[in-house]
């Protein structure tokens, strides 16, 4: 647990918000934990990752006792379920990631891919190569994510008017489908373009065209999803896939607990971590500490929707980009500057960073290097520039009472001018109106 010195020469302990993992930690959940820690250093708590061996429902009681003040937990659920209910975590906000709707009956904080954007780049990214025909193939497990990403590719190339054949039988046992796999791909015509609901199911299939043979790129392409890099670079050919914004998804967990812990202390059920943290929230004036569960009836008029939001809202994040490797195409395709931009982005928006400032570092002509970032993102080089920079801007007027005047110079903006003209472009009101409505008072 992280200390933090105060005047009086105390140390106050932070309050820390865990990231509890259910499956073994990769690339993907050392990204989610950066977006998690992005957050967290706004409010100035702590963000520690529990490994996924010691997050058992048996060991709840005993981990936020060990790391008390716990802010809030952030789960991992890629299954789209998690038997880490929020019963366990008591008055504790949770939130989880990849959580089906039916979870808990939907009665839970959670943060979600936007699988229907997730397949609209994979049948962009596909289509690029002008396929003749047109493959999905789902997850072994009946996940829900897996179904939305096939349904909604599915649909995108009926729009078209291209053919899609679906590799997807529900429950199906794995000899049956390791099995099945070589005949069905073999049954797929030239020039095929296959989609896979995540980078496993990429590499089932390419370990599959191997034994027929097919060819990975020349006969058919294939792209994955969530740029798992690992996998992807080990196999042969190296697999493409569409990197999920799991550094934003992170984030967005974060953020929701720091908004239940503000409409919490709206109504006077301060949380116990807040109670010791000193970051500077205003809602300290109600002697009422505890947190129990305001039913919806009992809260003032036109207030309830608020507070059930930050209890149970839901933030859905996009793609990020295309990784473009062996798989859907070969050489010339895979534009590692385009993955360094964006995490320089990433890290120095908010230091002043200027499109201008990204180009020098690379040595590609201007032009080129325009087209291909937004070839990869959907936007622009500024866009991803001013995105990352009204972030911060949300988690400062949001967590802490740094002055509105000042925000701009925290962000990266050139003025504050600049900052209030995309503020009310973006969001339909002015900086002040918004921390009134989602700050603590």
């Amino acid at each position: 647990m992280a200390g933090m010195r105060i005047g009086n020469g105390k140390t106050v302990v932070r309050p820390c918000i865990l990231y509890l993992n259910t499956v073994a930690g990769d690339r993907i959940q050392a990204t989610t934990l950066a977006g998690i820690r992005r957050y967290a250093e706004v409010r100035r708590w702590g963000a520690e990752s529990i490994p996924w061996q010691a997050s058992r429902p048996e060991d709840i009681p005993s981990l936020l006792a060990a790391h008390r003040p716990v802010a809030g937990c952030v789960i991992e659920c890629s299954d789209g379920n998690s038997r880490l209910t929020p019963q366990l975590f008591g008055k504790v906000p949770t939130v989880y990631l990849h959580a089906a709707m039916s979870f808990c009956g939907g009665r839970v904080a959670r943060v979600a891919a936007d699988n229907e954007a997730v397949a609209r780049a994979a049948f962009r990214e596909l289509s690029a190569g002008r396929p003749a025909a047109y493959a999905a193939v789902g997850v072994l497990t009946d996940y829900p994510w897996s179904r939305e990403r096939l349904d909604a590719f599915s649909a995108l190339c009926a729009e078209a008017g291209k053919p899609c054949r679906v590799f997807d039988i529900p429950g199906e046992k794995p000899l049956a489908r390791v099995s099945r796999l070589p005949g069905w791909i073999a049954g797929l015509q030239p020039h095929t373009a296959i989609f896979a609901a995540n980078d496993f199911a990429a590499a089932e299939v390419a370990n599959a065209a191997i034994t027929i043979p097919r060819s990975i790129p020349r006969e058919l392409t294939l792209l994955g999803v969530d740029d798992n890099q690992e996998l992807c670079e080990s196999m042969r050919p190296a697999l493409s896939s569409i990197r999920i914004d799991h550094e934003r998804a992170g984030f967005a967990a974060a953020r929701m607990i720091g908004e239940r812990i503000t409409a919490r202390a709206e109504r006077g059920m301060t949380p116990a971590a807040d109670a010791a943290n000193d970051a500077p929230l205003k809602a300290r004036n109600s002697t009422n500490s505890s947190l129990r569960a305001w039913p919806a009836s009992s809260l003032p008029a036109g207030r309830a929707s608020s507070l059930e939001q930050a209890e149970c809202g839901c933030a859905i994040i996009g793609p990020l980009l295309a990784v473009r490797r062996r798989s859907t195409g070969g050489a010339g395709r895979r534009e590692k500057f385009i993955l360094e931009a964006v995490e320089i982005i990433r890290r120095e928006a908010c230091d002043g960073l200027t499109a201008s400032n990204l180009l020098s570092r690379f040595k590609c002509s201007r032009s080129l290097f325009n087209l291909r970032f937004r070839e990869a993102t959907g936007h622009s080089v500024l866009d991803e520039i001013q995105h990352v920079r009204l972030e911060k801007a949300l988690a400062l007027l949001s967590g802490t009472d740094t002055a509105i005047g000042a925000i701009a110079d925290f962000c990266g903006f050139g003025s504050g001018v600049e900052l209030r003209h995309l503020f009310r472009a973006r969001m339909k009101m002015s900086l002040r109106e918004w921390r009134k409505r989602n700050a603590s008072k």
